[in-house]
């Protein structure tokens, strides 16, 4: 696709094109790749915090979080595609990805600093906090290489889970190589990129949930 068109059509031929028919490996792949995106993992992991809450205002305070940490980058992404400025919402290209970290660093941030000025849920807080330092390092990190987002956020959704639910969390660390897996078959990235960002994810939310 070239980026000479407008907007509006660069957003409908990316959305609305009709499939090509792809082998199955690969469209399990795109299937596992979709629904572990990193705006996905985010809610889940608020979803998490929630179930580890006995607070009433618990659900309030994880709708605040969503809405600034994640939906607001989200958003930003949307934008940005509308503009003809990256090729999907999956920022295939390593530059692309620059712009849309500093604006969750900041986004996670700011949710973060009224999260615990406001006194939130400590899960959430923590959640909050892992999410910024996450993406901290991956924007540093993609400044020279292309660290996979998708395996940083699976690896710290499989420790929170781990430490709220024990055993039960085992599917989510289960999760994790399927994640790897599938971002090598569909050549966004290497075997390198994809463990590095997994050991990545884990070990920031292991420090940060500790």
């Amino acid at each position: 696709m070239t980026y000479s068109s407008t907007p509006a059509q660069v957003v409908g031929d990316t959305l609305f094109a009709p499939p090509t028919r792809k082998p199955r490996l690969d469209r399990v792949a795109s299937w596992i790749s979709n629904a572990t995106h990193p705006p996905i993992v985010g809610i889940l992991s608020a979803i998490i915090a929630l179930l580890a809450s006995a607070r009433q205002d618990a659900w309030g305070w994880a709708v605040v979080y969503l809405g600034i940490a994640i939906s607001l980058p989200v958003l930003y992404v949307v934008w940005l595609m509308w503009r003809g400025k990256i090729a999907d919402m999956q920022l295939p290209d390593r530059q692309q990805r620059l712009r849309p970290y500093f604006v969750a660093i900041a986004c996670a941030g700011a949710a973060t600093w009224l999260l615990h000025a406001s006194q939130a849920p400590r899960l959430l807080q923590q959640v909050a906090l892992a999410n910024m330092v996450q993406s901290t390092m991956l924007y540093l990190l993609t400044l020279r290489w292309k660290v996979s987002a998708h395996c940083a956020s699976a690896g710290g959704l499989a420790v929170l889970a781990g430490l709220v639910f024990g055993f039960g969390g085992l599917p989510f660390a289960a999760a994790v190589p399927l994640v790897g897996w599938s971002r090598v078959r569909l050549k966004r990235h290497n075997l390198a990129q994809v463990v590095a960002g997994a050991l990545l994810g884990m070990g920031i939310a292991w420090i940060v949930l500790r």
